[in-house]
């Protein structure tokens, strides 16, 4: 179940890379990249020049107060587009193309007069508008041609169709979407004017465009040469030399906002409100097949595969990278796919997907691809906090963590020791296999570290039958009170753990001392140990031993122990070998007979006030009744051997040496 879950895991970062692929080529994947995306290109990119072979001629009010006309600009005489024709003709204009529609007659003088100009330019293109009508249930589209005169007198006809993404133009048609065999207007326009030089007859270029091709704007509004109507008509200088060997696009084209007649909200919109007129995206679309420059694009597909292999990239990267290299490894991507796609944008006018692939797929897939490694790290370490926590205690394992290298500051603390040894375990090593003998112990642990961890103890050392504990947080004077339950529950696992392991008994000794420790890495090279270091373990290791030599289990030090604790059995004051300063000795009350223990008292009582003798008596005397006392048989032996070498020096003082470890 744990491994099936850890792929569904794995294959999560996968799956939504898979998704925000599939997702990015669907229509509103492909809307939702049209309207950020194409933005945010188109607004790095920013203006550029110009082109240079069109024009647009600008129908606003200024012009109307200029020449006296109305300044409703649809009621105009056609008399004034037929000035305008005229000096666009005297101009030496390439090709006038209306994007006006002239539906019907109105002034005959004015619209004689438009014919007549039309008919002596010969190089005049004129709108022609298509509407849809219900008919018996079906919708049918048809095209509304301009006034016969006008359509008559034309070089052509043609119409123009801006298709809105859902309210903004980013694309232009090459024919009309229901009339396969209709161009549009700029379509038409360029056709003409390719038709003049042989080199680029047909349409040998748009044999790879889609029929809607992207729009490459040149930038807001009026970035396309823009002559006011009137300056035409009044043939300005600035007219003559804008105008010549030109197309030129008629049309209404305001310059600020109120004046705005016919506009379509597209990436250089401004934030006056000034949207790009329709006859100004009508010569853009127009250059933009002139120079081959409208924007290319890929298939779905290709998309979709892109955004794939940049997926898969940045997770890869995030995944088996640091923390640090992963972020800025992402970010580096992010900068460098968006150069490599600007620059396919402003030098090969190909346009590829940034708003997905960079806003969204590349810090999805980074950001899961540093979530799954931190997942997994953080999991390495909890299995490794958990593997190394039965070596170090919890908070040295923390500190390992954050810190690089051993720490090179060591603890000191007053501490209580605890060391247990195992009776019998030379002789069950020597019989037993290794195998064997390993399975024995590792039984014989869990008798006796669960209690010492539980209680809130830390393992120092484990070596063959021993083992080493310690608590930093005990008060000594008064640790016994809370190693009490320890002690007990080790005795009765190991009453337990003997009775389940019959001839591999292995009864154990305990010993309980406090004092000033050391507690760090110790070690050199390629190996170190974390251990305590102090008299506190060797002392705590000693009184261990002597449970050995005075018949006990379990001795405790002065230290840790008030001698009003009725629970605990004075045993005197007594010297290790090798050490300078005598200790007093506690064990616990496994003999509740009143009179052993009294008189046991009186004895020591008497020892350590200097009555040697009398305390020999008194202690010989409990012997005779409770011979197997070990305390009272070692004390009886140790004093008449004292007296027999005529050493009395530390008798004299009321403490007995012991003369072996």
């Amino acid at each position: 179940m744990q491994s099936v879950r850890s792929l569904l895991l794995k294959a999560i970062p996968y799956g939504v890379v898979l998704l925000v692929s599939v997702w990015a080529i669907t229509p509103a994947g492909l809307a939702l990249e049209q309207r950020l995306g194409l933005d945010v290109l188109f607004k790095m990119r920013g203006p550029v020049v110009s082109p240079q072979n069109v024009a647009v001629i600008a129908i606003t009010r200024n012009s109307a107060r200029t020449l006296g006309l109305s300044e409703k600009l649809y009621q105009w005489s056609r008399q004034s587009h037929a000035e305008l024709v005229n000096a666009l003709s005297d101009l030496n204009a390439r090709l006038i193309v209306f994007d006006v529609f002239f539906e019907t007659e109105r002034d005959q003088q004015g619209d004689q007069a438009f014919a007549q100009a039309i008919k002596q330019a010969g190089n005049v293109l004129l709108f022609s508008r298509s509407q849809k009508e219900m008919l018996e249930g079906a919708e049918m589209e048809s095209f509304l041609q301009p006034y016969a005169p006008f359509a008559e007198s034309a070089l052509d006809v043609a119409p123009l169709i801006l298709p809105k993404v859902p309210a903004r133009v980013s694309r232009f048609f090459l024919r009309h979407p229901s009339f396969i065999n209709v161009p549009t207007l700029p379509t038409r326009a360029w056709r003409i004017v390719s038709a003049d030089n042989p080199s680029q007859q047909g349409l040998p270029d748009l044999s790879d465009a889609r029929p809607d091709p992207l729009l490459n704007l040149y930038g807001p509004p009026r970035t396309i040469t823009t002559l006011e109507f009137a300056d035409v008509v009044n043939r300005t200088p600035r007219a003559q030399a804008a105008v010549e060997n030109r197309v030129v696009f008629v049309g209404y084209s305001a310059a600020d906002q109120p004046d705005q007649r016919d506009g379509f909200y597209t990436s250089f919109s401004n934030d006056r409100g000034l949207d790009v007129s329709g006859v100004e995206l009508a010569a853009t679309a127009y250059a933009n097949l002139a120079e081959g420059h409208w924007l290319r694009e890929w298939l779905p597909w290709q998309n979709g595969v892109l955004l794939l292999l940049v997926g898969i990239v940045s997770f890869s990267v995030a995944r088996y990278s640091g923390p640090m290299v992963a972020a800025i490894s992402v970010a580096g991507l992010v900068l460098l796919i968006t150069g490599l796609i600007y620059a396919a944008f402003t030098r090969w006018f190909l346009w590829l997907p940034w708003f997905h692939t960079v806003v969204v797929m590349l810090p999805v897939a980074g950001a899961m691809g540093m979530w799954l490694r931190n997942r997994e790290l953080f999991n390495q370490k909890r299995r490794l906090q958990w593997a190394f926590g039965k070596y170090l205690p919890r908070d040295e394992l923390e500190r390992l963590v954050v810190q690089q290298g051993l720490p090179a500051v060591r603890d000191y603390h007053n501490s209580v020791c605890m060391v247990t040894d195992a009776q019998g375990y030379s002789r069950l090593s020597e019989t037993l296999s290794p195998a064997d003998l390993g399975d024995l112990m590792q039984s014989y642990y869990h008798a006796i570290i669960p209690p010492i961890r539980q209680s809130g103890g830390i393992i120092s050392d484990v070596a063959g039958d021993g083992v080493i504990a310690l608590w930093l947080h005990l008060d000594r004077e008064n640790a016994w009170q809370s190693l009490q339950p320890v002690v007990a529950q080790i005795n009765q696992n190991i009453a337990r753990f003997n009775a389940e392991h019959p001839g591999r008994e292995l009864p154990t000794r305990i010993g309980i001392h406090s004092g000033e420790i050391v507690l760090g890495h110790f070690g050199a090279m390629d190996h170190h140990e974390f251990r305590a270091m102090g008299d506190i373990i060797n002392t705590t290791s000693r009184l261990e031993g002597a449970n050995k030599q005075l018949g006990t289990e379990v001795l405790i030090s002065e230290s840790c122990a008030l001698s009003s604790d009725d629970s605990l059995r004075y045993l005197g004051r007594f010297k290790f070998v090798g050490k300078q300063q005598p200790l007093g000795v506690f064990t616990v009350k496994n003999v509740r007979d009143p009179v052993l223990l009294k008189q046991y008292r009186l004895a020591i009582m008497k020892l350590e006030a200097g009555q040697i003798e009398g305390a020999l008596k008194l202690f010989s005397t409990v012997k005779r009744y409770y011979a197997d006392d070990g305390p009272t048989g070692f004390a009886v032996q140790k004093i008449n051997a004292l007296i027999e070498d005529h050493d009395l020096e530390l008798l004299a003082k009321g403490i007995i040496p012991f003369s072996s470890k």
